[in-house]
């Protein structure tokens, strides 16, 4: 049975189909596109297949159409509207997996998730249409969130560097807490950081429309610290210094750090480039003859494994972040009334080494 509308009725249909989109009905839409359909002599078993129906439906709302015209769908105008078409749970897995893999690989030419992206991308997979609004709520319900990228070393995915981050956490690691515990040691973690007298930014809440404008004094000069955090109580020893990082101002700190511990000391430290020069290592060789400092060089590219990198975070955070520092005097009172409460507060440092804490079973 071939079925044909009217010019007049096609063009009405294509008015409905169009208001339909406007307001994300899809349960009006899928009834006008399915009109649509039969009269280009679209098979209903086809029509059903697209629409993601039964065939069975499709003849019963071409019934109704016959029966009540336009009438029938001006009752579907809004209906609908209030509760918000579902996915199925494999159906957020699999939107959950595309967004995931970035917006390239599922074939955009650019490389940022927007709504309107992941709409298409709804539309196209599950034949459903959201409203913008509600696909916020939808996407944070499945576990993702509107996040700032950050970069991180290509090298990360090479397989030699992958090997030698695995025997740092099955080997190397183990080998040092071992040592710790037949020397009665102490194990530092050991970083350098510097500080800007210009300030940092970050997100806050402030009125909508407003920008938060922080005042700088754009100054180039920053305060440069080393610092050491222990294990296994939380010391944090530092000292500021005056020049460049460089061999000499590293002893300098080093001797500082020996000079507070009577015991033989563990040290984990990156791999700086003045960590390796002669004079820091003829310095690291006599302080081992005399077993008093063990040096252990963190794999390259691995920051993560160095958790006072997070104690830097939270103090630029507490101390740095949207705040105006007129003189470098403000900044490093700032700096360094941060640094009095860790000293002050042992679960300040520890809280940064939780993870590391809990997996060499040490109570928090």
């Amino acid at each position: 049975m071939k079925i044909k509308f009217i010019g007049r009725t096609v063009k009405r249909l294509k008015k409905k189909l169009v208001t339909a989109q406007k307001l994300n009905n899809l349960h009006m839409y899928k009834r006008v596109k399915a009109l649509l359909l039969i009269g280009q002599q679209y098979h209903m078993d086809d029509i059903a297949d697209l629409l993601n129906v039964s065939a069975r439906t499709i003849y019963n709302w071409f019934l109704r159409f016959l029966i009540e015209r336009f009438l029938w769908l001006l009752g579907y105008h809004y209906s609908g509207r209030g509760r918000k078409p579902k996915l199925s749970k494999e159906q957020k897995k699999m939107l959950y997996d595309i967004v995931e893999q970035g917006p390239e690989k599922y074939g955009f030419d650019c490389g940022v998730w927007n709504s309107a992206m992941i709409l298409v991308v709804i539309e196209k997979e599950f034949k459903v249409t959201f409203n913008p609004r509600y696909l916020c709520i939808l996407l944070k319900s499945i576990g993702l969130t509107y996040q700032k990228a950050k970069f991180v070393s290509d090298r990360l995915e090479d397989e030699e560097h992958q090997k030698k981050r695995r025997e740092w956490d099955n080997e190397t690691w183990p080998s040092i807490l071992k040592r710790d515990n037949k020397l009665n040691a102490v194990v530092l973690f050991g970083d350098e950081v510097s500080f800007a007298q210009w300030g940092s930014l970050a997100r806050t809440w402030v009125p909508k429309g407003k920008q938060p404008e922080i005042k700088t004094c754009g100054k180039r000069k920053g305060l440069k610290m080393f610092g050491v955090i222990e294990f296994n109580d939380g010391d944090f020893e530092y000292m500021e210094c005056d020049s460049k990082f460089n061999g000499e101002s590293y002893i300098e700190f080093l001797k500082q750090v020996l000079n507070r511990y009577s015991c033989p000391v563990i040290l984990i430290e990156d791999g700086a480039s003045y960590h390796r020069s002669k004079v820091v290592k003829e310095f690291k060789s006599k302080m081992e003859a005399q077993e008093r400092l063990y040096v252990y060089s963190l794999p390259s590219y691995s920051p993560d494994k160095n958790p006072i990198e997070k104690l830097w975070r939270n103090t630029k955070r507490d101390a740095t972040h949207l705040k105006y520092f007129l003189t470098f005097e403000d900044l490093r009172s700032a700096v360094i009334t941060a640094f009095n409460k860790y000293l002050r507060d042992a679960s300040k440092i520890i809280c940064v080494m939780k993870q590391l804490r809990a997996e060499a079973g040490i109570a928090q």
